[in-house]
């Protein structure tokens, strides 16, 4: 894998980008054992059962206390101090890229951030991935400016590599430079402080594919 072609958010943290969560997968227990022990676990879940499934999970799996981020209703000061407190830090989709792609802006996505800065693991799960490359694929198939943490890239979550993904033929065949990763149910992508890259999960299924620019200079 071409790991020197990643470049991403600078911060103290770790970034976990998985695939998804499959029963029997390590990757939540690997991030708790990463994640440091000064702070809290805090969630962010647009599921249908509001994370109760999330949390029970990774409080079997030994997590500390944690509380769920209220992005309706709690103030933009007050979800910021409760992500910037917290050491880990999962957020977990529901039905639809859109919402949380609305959801996540402004305060949430600046203590998310304000957390990883500090040296928080900050877990993403499934499709939330796709939100955080250089462009994000809406829910109608509209291409959409990501959030650019993980820079020039297009994140495809549950797959094993361009052959198996639209989306990522898409984007290869229309952007030049653009960097393709796909990350199995199971997988995840684990960048670090310093240029640290890890492929965790059973499979460690993760490909990176790259646009004709890196090839061709176009």
């Amino acid at each position: 894998m071409a790991e020197n072609t990643l470049e991403y958010l600078s911060g103290r943290g770790w970034l976990v980008f998985s695939g998804g969560h499959t029963a029997g997968s390590p990757i939540r227990a690997q991030a708790l054992a990463r994640s440091k022990t000064y702070g809290a676990t805090a969630y962010i879940s647009l599921a249908d059962d509001s994370g109760d499934a999330l949390m029970d999970d990774m409080e079997d799996l030994g997590a500390r206390t944690g509380y769920f981020v209220d992005l309706e209703y709690d103030t933009p000061e007050e979800i910021i101090e409760q992500l910037e407190a917290a050491s880990l830090v999962v957020v977990e989709i529901g039905e639809s890229v859109d919402a949380l792609y609305q959801a996540l802006q402004g305060a949430p996505l600046e203590g998310i951030k304000k957390a990883y800065e500090r040296g928080g693991l900050i877990l993403f799960e499934g499709l939330t991935v796709n939100l955080f490359g250089r462009w994000t694929l809406s829910d109608t198939g509209e291409l959409l400016d990501g959030f650019d943490w993980l820079q020039n890239a297009f994140i495809e979550p549950q797959s094993t590599g361009m052959e198996d993904s639209r989306a990522v033929q898409l984007v290869l065949a229309n952007i030049p430079d653009v960097i393709a990763v796909n990350i199995a149910a199971g997988s995840a992508l684990c960048l670090g402080e310093g240029g640290l890259v890890e492929i965790w999960g059973e499979n460690q299924e993760v490909t990176i594919s790259l646009g004709r620019g890196y090839t061709t200079g176009d």
